[in-house]
């Protein structure tokens, strides 16, 4: 019921990434049932680190995303038939998870693209939001209409940065009205170097009136995470590293879990950090969430 909009003001800055592993945390440790999906018509990689190239030398393309996908999702949207099975017919799913992946769309051509998918996507998405707990949706980077609109129905808005001077830049000299307008804005900062002078601390200094403590949070760079990325075995990963098992039908944590999630993180080895901030980054995330359902009941109580 909540949407998570990830936007960069410029490509490239781990966007993709990012929704990856916040997803999967949401997922596999606070019991949410996750739809991500993205609006781009070329260049993402929101499927493949999840799913791979090819399964058993068959391309995914001529397989897997056939009848499926945002395309077909927004189809019985527009004969409002997207129920909660349908919305999980049109998703690839994984086993002992509550994810759904609604593959990007296999239109060719951008003006049919912008026509039948994109001027139709937001009523697909208060209709699926129906059926999950969180939508996560990676957007088009820099000046984007779709963005922007998308932007102003989210619940969360998350903001992807590196430590490049020049993003970071970008974003404060050109997007300052975004900066203005919106107050659900999170700032996370991928690929993350502690030991950079753009770090957290010193960024949450010197744009204190946007970055704070609460809205700001990093995803470490981690070499197995890129190495998963590159395997197409993220989700393995992830679990592995939240040390996670099945039982009963839910996930319990091992008592690594503690030690990954409250130790100092100034002594942890890189994938434990990186699981540290992440989960850190995640919470809070999860607050703003719960802070914007909690007005939203209250809006429904007043006008009731």
């Amino acid at each position: 019921m909540s949407r998570i909009v990830f936007w960069s003001p410029l490509h490239g800055q781990g966007q993709t990434g990012n929704l990856h592993i916040i997803s999967l945390i949401m997922s596999l440790l606070n019991k949410k049932k996750i739809l991500m999906m993205q609006t781009h018509f070329a260049m993402n990689n929101l499927e493949e680190p999840l799913i791979g190239k090819s399964m058993n030398g068959v391309n995914v393309e001529e397989s897997l995303f056939q009848d499926i996908g945002i395309d077909a999702a927004v189809m019985y949207s527009n004969m409002n038939w997207l129920t909660g099975n349908i919305l999980e017919s049109c998703c690839i799913t994984f086993p002992d998870t509550s994810l759904l992946l609604l593959p990007g769309t296999e239109t060719r051509n951008y003006e049919t693209f912008d026509r039948d998918i994109c001027s139709n996507l937001l009523r697909m998405i208060q209709q699926a939001e129906n059926h999950v707990d969180v939508i996560m949706i990676d957007t088009n980077s820099g000046h984007d209409e779709l963005s922007f609109k998308l932007m102003s129905t989210a619940d969360v808005i998350i903001i992807n940065l590196t430590q490049r001077k020049y993003a970071i830049n970008k974003l404060f000299n050109e997007y300052k009205e975004v900066l203005d307008k919106y107050k659900n804005v999170f700032f996370l900062f991928g690929n993350y170097d502690k030991n950079s002078g753009y770090n957290i601390v010193n960024c949450r200094r010197k744009y204190h009136h946007y970055i704070n403590n609460h809205n700001s949070g990093v995803i470490p760079y981690c070499s197995k995470y890129l190495d998963a990325q590159n395997q197409c075995s993220i989700l393995d990963m992830v679990r592995e590293g939240l040390q996670s098992r099945k039982v009963s039908g839910t996930y319990k944590t091992k008592g690594m879990i503690r030690r990954i999630f409250m130790a100092d993180s100034g002594y942890l080895k890189e994938a434990d950090y990186f699981f540290n901030q992440a989960y850190c980054s995640t919470m809070k995330i999860m607050n703003m969430i719960n802070a914007a359902d909690k007005k939203r009941m209250e809006r429904s109580r007043i006008c009731s």
